[in-house]
């Protein structure tokens, strides 16, 4: 029990650090702005609320696609292809950046202790 709980400090520790790096604070808010404009092409084009399209953006850049909403317009979906080709390169690259920055984070702690 002792080293999951420090295992879990560690990894707190290095998500912290992590989260402090510049480059992964730029991907996140890139990544916040790409699922914001994801969320007004959605809204404006296929007429749904603001949470279903905030929704399916974020759903659709990671990749999970739950297939409950799904875009009925030609513009809808063309959007989407355009949505999807940029949406999934940001979240792709945010989380290996943020990935990259933990393991780098805790590859500093082990070096210090």
């Amino acid at each position: 029990m002792r080293n999951l709980f420090v295992a879990y400090i560690e990894i707190s520790r290095a998500l912290h650090m992590a989260f402090r790096a510049p480059r992964v604070q730029a991907l996140l808010l890139i990544s916040a702005l790409v699922a914001g404009a994801g969320t007004l092409g959605f809204w404006l084009i296929e007429g749904w609320g603001v949470l279903d399209a905030f929704y399916f953006s974020v759903v659709s850049m990671a990749t999970v696609g739950y297939g409950d909403l799904a875009p009925r317009t030609i513009p809808g979906k063309l959007f989407t292809v355009a949505f999807l080709v940029v949406g999934i390169g940001i979240f792709v690259l945010t989380v290996s950046t943020l990935a990259e920055a933990v393991i780098r984070a805790l590859q500093e702690q082990r070096k210090k202790d």
